[in-house]
């Protein structure tokens, strides 16, 4: 009952368009979208702290003595991720790997 599908109507040149009907999905403001959002990028993170632990891919620091930082994801928006490696092409394909899982 959580996820339904909805249909929309549209104005084009001040007449109604639709019904446009979508078949599957959430919206946003969804309840579930957080718990969503929470399950994927926790698996997103774990591939990823995974190929680190593995010294497949290592994130960029700072200084010497910083933490190493390989990826940050926002939660207000969960389409916007910023991913930090070394300019190598072995680390682009473990990432192309990686973001294909």
């Amino acid at each position: 009952m959580c996820v339904e599908p909805v249909d929309y109507s549209v104005l084009v040149n001040n007449e109604v368009v639709g019904p446009i009907i979508l078949g599957k999905g959430l919206r946003q403001g969804d309840p579930l979208s957080p718990y969503i959002f929470i399950i994927g990028t926790e698996g997103f993170s774990s591939l990823i702290r995974d190929a680190e632990y593995h010294i497949i891919i290592s994130g960029v620091r700072v200084c010497r003595s910083a933490p190493s930082v390989s990826h940050l994801l926002f939660a207000d928006d969960w389409k916007n991720y910023f991913l930090f490696l070394k300019p190598d092409e072995s680390q682009a394909q473990v990432m192309k790997y990686i973001l294909t899982i």
